[in-house]
């Protein structure tokens, strides 16, 4: 670990112990000019999942949670692969890949019941040790109102992300759909629909877009990540 802190500063390394223990050692990102305007403060931005990581520690949520910190620096027990990871792997079955998104859906409304929402739970934000989801990359983490706003906002980003890596399987996204619905306080998927027709601008804004950005996987999910979502 010692070692890790003295090398130049990554966001994000794998830090492995020798007993074989697995760490994300995660530092205040070092932005450019341009970057940092795109992006925003990178302190704050560490500030806010540093206090977003213990919160839902503290509370029992599904988290990663931290094993050690310093001023700029957390250390992260690995939580799993990453729901991408687990998709893409032929060694895991249908299965299991769709107990891993049920898994996820049902952490977010455990989140969301807690009056919480994770900012960008993107699919990539997600780990799957095979039995539990776990967050990580808490940069946007904040308290919210149960069924309100921000946590409609979480299912949208979960889904537009979802459909940007599987356009053409719903798969993985209905079992995480299905989970959250179940699992979710009441009106929460109401809110959902409601911020999905309330994005239509943005909708027409993709679609035209799309035209000028044929291959663009991400303006293409926005379509179908709306018109699923206000079903």
């Amino acid at each position: 670990m010692t070692d890790a802190l003295a090398e130049p500063p990554q966001r994000v390394r794998a830090v492995v112990l020798p007993d074989g223990r697995r760490f994300w050692l995660k530092r205040v990102e070092r932005l450019s000019g341009r970057l940092r305007l795109q992006k925003g403060d990178p302190a704050r931005a560490f500030a806010a999942e540093r206090e977003g990581l213990h919160i839902l520690a503290d509370a029992g949520l599904p988290v990663a949670g931290v094993a050690a910190e310093g001023p700029d620096w957390v250390l992260l027990p690995d939580a799993g692969p990453i729901l991408t990871e687990v998709v893409a792997d032929p060694g895991r079955s249908e299965a299991e890949k769709l107990a891993a998104f049920a898994a996820a859906g049902t952490a977010l409304a455990r989140l969301h019941w807690a009056g919480m929402a994770h900012g960008r739970p993107a699919v990539r934000d997600v780990c799957w040790d095979g039995h539990e989801a776990r967050f990580i990359d808490l940069e946007r983490f904040r308290r919210a109102t149960r069924a309100g706003f921000w946590q409609a906002a979480d299912v949208v980003m979960f889904a537009q992300t979802a459909f940007t890596a599987w356009p053409e399987d719903a798969r993985w996204l209905e079992a995480a759909l299905g989970a959250y619905a179940l699992s979710a306080p009441e009106g929460a998927m109401g809110s959902v629909r409601r911020l999905a027709w309330g994005l239509a601008p943005v909708g027409w804004l993709a679609a035209g877009l799309s035209a000028l950005r044929p291959r663009s996987r991400e303006l293409r999910a926005v379509g179908l990540t709306l018109a699923r979502l206000r079903r």
